[in-house]
């Protein structure tokens, strides 16, 4: 199930885009007999452009992502 958050862009209007967290963080993979992980690895920051104008970016940080997980 996709969870989307809304995060607004640092250009000068600062629009609000809508970011599926599952585009940021991949599929999980699981491998039977494999060592074990301790959790997922996270981008510290991830930057897009803004869905709507040329000037801004949307800048997701792993606080967020953690939050809405």
């Amino acid at each position: 199930m996709a969870k989307i958050i809304k995060v607004h862009c640092t250009g000068p209007e600062h629009h609000e885009n809508e970011i599926n967290l599952d585009d940021i963080i991949g599929d999980d993979v699981v491998i039977y007999g494999g060592p074990i992980a301790t959790g997922r690895d996270l981008p510290a920051r991830v930057v897009r452009r803004c869905e709507i104008c040329d000037q801004g970016k949307v800048i997701i940080t792993r606080e967020m992502i953690e939050e809405n997980l």
